[in-house]
């Protein structure tokens, strides 16, 4: 399962530059803050507040991951069919690719996915204005734990992976790894928007993110189908010696 970890880390991770278009204004306009107290713009603040909110963000991922956690259980634990949890996976990785090739341009999986929360996001995004002005850390928290639950086709993505994990603790793990995936790409949106908005659009940038999610989503069913092909090679073999 440790597996499962680390390519939801790795997913995070390479999908800094759709985080940022989602994220990225809303994140500089928290961090460069609303006061005219010139000890709300020092650096140290902003970075305290930045992180703050990203922690905020990332809670909600893993109390996501922990819902849909439960709910892959159940489906793996009710459904008669052993391939389950792979079948899950495969879905997992045909939603990663659409979206490497929405990166490309070549199919708008994106807005299909994103609009699949957006009734909940039209009933969470106006409590965020009781949280203004955001001059706290408390008030960033909960303002990422707001905005944690934006719709976004990755968040999906990452979610799906989450059901196919197979038990609530796993999925709720799988999330919270995600979420420590988008953490440096977002940590320093702030500091280099400008520069990363010019990367988003750099050709060869997409190329790279999108070939990166497709082995991404490759691995999926592969890293699956391997180990459970050693698993039940090792359960032979300890029958076998046993048996003599």
């Amino acid at each position: 399962m440790f597996v499962t970890f680390i390519i939801a880390f790795n997913l995070g991770l390479f999908s800094t530059m759709h985080c940022v278009g989602m994220c990225g204004g809303i994140l500089t306009a928290l961090m460069l803050g609303r006061s005219n107290d010139a000890t709300q713009k020092t650096k140290l603040n902003i970075f305290h507040r930045s992180v703050a909110y990203n922690l905020g963000r990332i809670s909600s991922y893993t109390i996501a991951g922990l819902i849909v956690g439960f709910l892959g259980s159940q489906f793996v634990e009710s459904s008669q069919n052993n391939n389950a949890h792979l079948i899950l996976q495969c879905i997992a990785a045909l939603v990663l690719f659409g979206l490497a090739m929405n990166i490309l341009g070549y199919a708008p999986i994106n807005k299909f996915t994103e609009s699949i929360g957006m009734k909940l996001w039209m009933r969470i995004q106006p409590l965020g204005k009781y949280l203004y002005p955001i001059d706290t850390l408390w008030r960033a928290f909960l303002f990422g734990m707001l905005w944690g639950w934006l719709p976004c086709g990755l968040v999906y993505s990452a979610l799906l992976l989450s059901l196919s994990a197979g038990t609530v603790i796993d999925g709720m793990f799988t999330m919270l790894f995600f979420g420590l995936g988008t953490l440096p790409g977002m940590l320093t949106t702030g500091y280099f928007s400008d520069y990363l908005n010019r990367l988003k659009k750099n050709v060869k940038f997409r190329w790279v993110t999108a070939i990166l999610m497709i082995l991404i989503a490759i691995s999926l069913p592969v890293s699956t189908l391997y180990f459970s092909n050693h698993h039940n090679h090792t359960d032979s073999a300890g029958t076998s010696h046993h048996h003599h």
